[in-house]
């Protein structure tokens, strides 16, 4: 059974992939400090010129209160990390793949093991 599994994982090059997710995660991380340390400094006092006394807290009728200050945050954020990664793509990163990265790696394989799971 262990046998398999290690045969799995070296076949099908799990762990890369494993690598590959924890990476991005940091990656994540990073960008979110970035945006959260450097940007949204300079941009939260226009927000609170734009907002007014109250915030972005907005009173509807039957005591209901809608605090929309996370959602506008969130959303400036997502702005922001979308021009940084346009502008990596676009001017700073050239990335090109060799056809060989791109193959599936025992691809016959995986076709016989799926069927095994199908039956």
């Amino acid at each position: 059974m262990f046998q398999d599994y290690f045969e799995f994982l070296t076949n099908f090059n799990i762990v890369g992939i494993a690598i590959g997710f924890i990476i991005a995660a940091n990656l994540k991380d990073i960008a979110n400090a970035l945006i959260s340390d450097l940007i949204m400094p300079f941009i939260k006092p226009g927000l609170k010129v734009l907002a007014g006394d109250k915030g972005f807290i907005y009173e509807l009728p039957g005591d209901i209160q809608l605090n929309l200050e996370k959602i506008v945050t969130s959303f400036i954020k997502f702005l922001a990390l979308s021009v940084v990664i346009y502008t990596l793509i676009s001017h700073g990163v050239k990335i090109k793949k060799p056809t060989k990265w791109v193959e599936i790696r025992n691809f016959d394989k995986l076709v016989t093991a799926l069927k095994r799971v199908k039956t």
